[in-house]
């Protein structure tokens, strides 16, 4: 903005940054955010780093950067970015860009920070490939997710494929296993990563295991049994057949490991085992698990770490780590994720679906006295797996912003010298269960009203790891009867798979017919009734927060922001029309600005008028309105552009004082009717008429002055020709100064003492140094002044 500009803003009296400050800002939202602002360039990519960084955030002018390290969405109150950030721990660093009314994308890099120790093993477990083609993005995506990985683990011993490499749903689509071992072969050369070994196990949309043996080289997937012994980096490895789990395959396992276990020279080392479904009684509370039988294998061995993936259920979630026996990990799912069923925004209703559109994985090292896992982002942007219509369609455009964030803190498993002592160093136990609730923050739900219905604004509560789901009861205010919006038993979910984890949710108040996605909605809120709603937010364990109730009325509109635009507005407006002599009657700092533009500024003027006047039927709209209110606002103010009248003003006072002064010590030698004396009293009467009228350019002003100027030489040169100095009314005993307005009148007042008469017969008084000085004896001011322009 320009100095004159700005000026011209500020001299329109109105506060316009306080105003705009108040407006409606954009919300840490998916609902709000503004692609038109960049999100921020990162000094790091996501990756692993050798002991504590620094990641500087650059954004594009006028914009400032807000940023967390907790992996959750900054807002405008989050922790402000003015150089480096120090990361000192594994993290995910989140940064957005903001400007006064909106915000980018979030910018977020997963920080592995780890110890110049170099681990004894590295590998890397992912499960649920589930690629059945080999075009199109569920093919491309795969080119960052192995960019990702290098980024992490660039040279690793071994990458374990734990089932369901394809589709296969009725054991007749074998062939398909060429698209997931070509785009092995293809990334594993094109990383650079062709020492790796790769490891798989049999899952059940494999076709048949032999069929699936026939697709892969005999060191991917040995034999046609399913089950297979190995050792990735030094340290036995075995591949378990889930599917077909049978004596044969419990006794050689059971075998294997009890000879490693009495074995001095094994015993303390770690033993990975890897099958594709999940064990009763472990990771997720056991849901979607099987094989009782292979949990009664492993519970004799604590140095088992078991590694399944089928669930697709997703690793953000801490129950995705169990202890008690043995260690079993879940690896998540590389297609697509699952929660448990919550209910989820699908455009403007509410449907229950299980699925997520993430890709997850773990990364592993090994090291003498621990091991820890990863848990690696490489699809967590928002979005459903599901289009409003019902129609599957996820991550359909890699790489994804979200690659390479961390779905959570890293685990540590610590080792012993014996398995007993490495089980009596287990921690995550149910002993150990996270038992702190979540809790409300400051920030307070509201109902929005939008094209499609009232939507819950709803800021996040907060939660030592993350708040998984909410409840939601809504009861009709006038009857006390409870909706049947929201099953009681219906929890919505919090979207915290999403990275980073959203800080405010926009919950539809409809549901869809059944319950189901793709559906009509069939269940919502009555117009202009009033409601009362409870939330209640849990964490995975199922830790409650206090319930947190609010009263709403539905389509209600919030026009706050309307409302303090519009008293911005209507002040640039009025003072414009008062300017202009439209509007009565003047005040004293409306002669401190003038109209260039007449036209223009009364068209701006109505165009003004009537965004005040309009209507908005949504919050969007309303917020919109807000700040085009305060556009044109601004843009009005812009018309008022400033003046000086100081100079006149000085010019007045001091052609007064002289006059006054000649009066006084009878310096005159003149007759009173010498033409120079009356040219003096017609400018001063010109001036002062000038002085006193609204809108009056300063060319105008400067062009009064110099005329009254040279009148006043004029005039004091002709009473004393021998010095041509006339009379100096700063040295004549008893005048005043030639800085003050002369004694001839009072500030404001005609010689006659009555009021001065402007546009609009505003009493212009109060003005300090711009006071238009009365005229002495024989002058007058119009009662009512003219308008000036050029």
């Amino acid at each position: 903005m320009s100095i004159g500009r700005f000026a011209g803003l500020a001299l329109a009296g109105v506060a316009l940054l306080g105003v705009q400050a108040a407006l409606p800002t954009a919300t840490a939202a998916a609902a709000v955010t503004q692609s038109e602002v960049a999100a921020p360039a990162a000094s790091l990519e996501s990756g692993r780093y050798v002991g504590p960084q620094s990641i500087t955030f650059t954004a594009q002018a006028g914009a400032e950067i807000r940023y967390t390290l907790d992996g959750t969405h900054p807002t405008r109150k989050s922790q402000l970015a003015t150089g480096p950030i120090a990361v000192e721990r594994t993290s995910n660093v989140t940064a957005v860009a903001f400007t006064d009314r909106a915000e980018s994308l979030p910018t977020i890099r997963g920080i592995l920070v780890k110890s110049a120790e170099e681990p004894l093993s590295q590998f890397a477990v992912m499960s649920d490939i589930h690629l059945s083609t080999g075009t199109g993005p569920s093919w491309d995506k795969w080119t960052g997710y192995f960019d990702t990985l290098r980024r992490i683990m660039p040279s690793p011993d071994a990458i374990i494929s734990n089932g369901d490499q394809i589709n296969d749903n009725h054991f007749n689509t074998a062939s398909d296993h060429q698209y997931p071992r070509t785009m092995l072969e293809q990334n594993l050369a094109r990383t650079g990563m062709t020492d790796t070994k790769i490891m798989m196990s049999f899952g059940n949309h494999d076709d048949r295991v032999y069929r699936m043996a026939e697709q892969y080289p005999d060191a991917w997937f040995p034999g046609e049994t399913g089950y297979y012994e190995a050792e990735i980096g030094g340290f036995p490895a075995f591949v378990v057949n889930t599917e077909a789990w049978n004596i044969a395959q419990a006794n050689w396992l059971y075998g294997r490991l009890d000879a490693l276990s009495k074995d001095p020279a094994t015993q303390g080392q770690p033993i990975f085992v890897f099958g594709h479904r999940p064990i009763p009684a472990t990771v997720w509370d056991g849901a979607q698990a099987s094989n009782s039988g292979l949990k009664q294998n492993l519970s004799d061995f604590p140095q088992v770490v078991y590694f399944s993936g089928h669930s697709h259920l997703n690793i953000t979630d801490e129950r995705s780590i169990h202890q008690e026996d043995f260690t079993s990990v879940n690896e998540g799912s590389m297609s697509y994720g699952e929660n448990d069923g919550k209910f989820q925004a699908f455009g403007p209703g509410l449907a229950r679906d299980a699925t997520i559109p993430t890709a997850q994985s773990v990364v592993v090292d090994v090291y003498a006295d621990r091991i820890e896992i990863d848990r690696i982002n490489y699809a967590a942007d928002p979005g459903r797996t599901y289009t409003d219509e019902g129609v599957w369609s996820f991550q359909e455009k890699p790489p994804f912003n979200s690659s390479g964030s961390l779905a959570g803190p890293t685990w540590t498993i610590a080792r012993g010298a014996t398995p007993a002592e490495t089980q009596a160093k287990f921690t995550y136990t149910k002993a150990n269960r996270n038992a702190v609730a979540p809790t409300w923050g400051e920030e307070q739900p509201t109902v929005r009203q939008t094209e499609s219905g009232p939507v819950l604004r709803l800021p996040q509560a907060g939660d030592d790891q993350f708040t998984s789901e909410y409840t939601l009861v809504v009861k009709d205010a006038q009857s006390g009867a409870t909706t049947t919006l929201v099953p009681a038993n219906g929890r919505i979910y919090s979207d915290y798979v999403v990275a980073p984890k959203p800080a405010v949710l926009d919950i539809p108040l409809a549901v869809r017919a059944g319950d189901r996605v793709g559906q009509p909605i069939d269940r919502t809120l009555e117009s202009g009734r009033s409601y009362e709603a409870t939330l209640t937010a849990y964490d995975s364990y199922g830790n409650a927060s206090a319930p947190r109730s609010f009263a709403f009325t539905a389509g209600d509109i919030d026009r706050s922001g309307i409302e303090r635009a519009t008293t911005a507005a209507t002040a640039v407006v009025e003072r414009v029309e008062r300017v202009l002599g439209v509007l009565s009657p003047a005040e004293p700092a409306d002669f401190d600005v003038v109209v260039a533009d007449v036209s223009a500024a009364k068209l701006a003027a109505a165009e003004l008028r009537s965004r005040i006047e309009a209507a908005p039927t949504t919050q969007d709209a309303a917020d919109a309105a807000a700040w085009a209110i305060a556009d044109a606002t601004q843009e009005l103010a812009a018309h008022l552009v400033p003046v000086d009248r100081g100079g006149l003003a000085a010019a007045i006072a001091k052609a007064h004082a002289a006059i006054d002064a000649a009066a006084t010590t009878q310096a005159r030698v003149t007759a009173s009717g010498d033409e120079t004396e009356l040219k003096l009293r017609a400018e001063l009467a010109e001036a002062e008429e000038i002085q006193g009228t609204l809108n009056v350019p300063q060319s105008a002003l400067d062009a009064a002055t110099d005329e009254l100027t040279a009148a006043l030489t004029a005039w004091q040169t002709s009473t004393d020709p021998e010095t041509g100095t006339g009379t100096d009314p700063g040295t004549t005993p008893g005048t005043d100064s030639p800085d003050t307005p002369g004694t001839g009148a009072t500030q404001g007042n005609t010689a006659n003492g009555d009021p001065l008469a402007n546009t609009g017969s505003a009493v212009l008084a109060g003005v300090g140094v711009l006071a238009v000085v009365a005229l002495g004896a024989g002058g007058a001011l119009l009662a009512a002044r003219r308008m000036r322009t050029n």
